[in-house]
């Protein structure tokens, strides 16, 4: 039986917001704002409503098919019509191992304001994606905000953050923002589970952890947030015990060694940590210290 398309989101929780996406398709506005939720699903929620948007049935229907080519090729990031820009993906990266999702600078940004001034490939609307953005007022912000003052009926943006007050307030003011479902805060993510392990083994050890970060591509921007909100998590756990016996990661007890005080120490490095990978450190490298950091505070007793 094959996966659901967009599976981040095929959870029964997500079916009220797609019915709101659906309405508003009828009339699209400019700016759409997702926050709340994973990173993985605020990206299934802007890819669906890109397939809402230029999904050929989805007018006379009222929602995307998910099964004919423009929607798969959209579940896929691969739609003509479909642009992606992540503010965390390095200039570097992004000439090196250029992909379906660009880094977001001036550079970008000047091209996508070209392609703004073009008629969409397909019947339907241009969709751009940005993600990754900061509360930094730079060049490529501004542009950006001048692109969205300027009103089009070809063209429709969506913002993606975790919070809306991690975006600029002129950004927020500009969109008509949706929340998805919260994570929740207690669960594990299966798929992380050997990053966990070896973090947890590397902070109860001193070993292992470095070797697996220097293989080439071993951990993305994406799944080194992952393995950090892992980290979150289990401090969580361990702060509102008794942990329910159906729930448990490898970072509960490495990290439950640490005194009260040590983690509150860690959920600082971490947010630290969350901001180095937004501005585009090498995945890898942010891991590697954030670990070494706790592994240092274990050796000093734990606060």
């Amino acid at each position: 039986m094959n996966a659901p398309l967009l599976q981040a989101i095929a959870d029964p929780a997500f079916d009220r917001l797609k019915e709101v996406l659906n309405r508003l398709g009828a009339a699209p506005p400019q700016v759409l704002l997702f926050e709340g939720g994973s990173e993985f699903q605020r990206r299934d929620m802007a890819l669906y409503w890109a397939a809402r948007i230029n999904c050929p049935q989805a007018a006379a229907t009222g929602s995307p098919c998910l099964a004919c080519p423009s929607c798969l090729q959209t579940a896929a990031g691969e739609h003509l019509d479909l642009a992606a820009y992540d503010g965390r993906i390095s200039n570097r990266e992004d000439e090196e191992n250029p992909g379906p999702v660009r880094a977001f600078n001036m550079e970008r940004v000047r091209e996508l304001k070209s392609r703004l001034r073009d008629a969409p490939h397909g019947s339907g609307r241009r969709v751009v994606v940005l993600s990754g953005l900061s509360l930094t007022r730079d060049e490529a912000a501004n542009a950006l905000l001048k692109a969205l003052e300027e009103p089009s009926a070809t063209t429709v943006f969506v913002l993606l953050a975790p919070q809306r007050e991690q975006l600029l307030p002129t950004l927020v003011s500009r969109s008509f923002c949706l929340t998805l479902p919260w994570p929740d805060s207690h669960g594990v993510d299966d798929d992380m589970r050997p990053w966990e392990e070896k973090l947890a083994h590397f902070l109860l050890s001193g070993q292992g952890l470095l070797d697996a970060l220097a293989a080439k591509g071993a951990l993305d921007a994406t799944g080194a947030a992952r393995l950090m909100l892992g980290c979150q998590k289990a401090i969580n756990r361990i702060i509102s015990k008794p942990i329910p016996d159906n729930v448990s990661s490898p970072l509960d007890a490495a990290l439950a060694t640490l005194r009260p005080q040590g983690l509150a120490l860690v959920c600082q490095w971490l947010a630290e940590a969350q901001d180095a990978l937004q501005y585009g450190l090498t995945p890898a490298r942010v891991v590697e210290a954030l670990a070494a950091r706790i592994y240092a505070l274990r050796l000093r007793g734990g606060s």
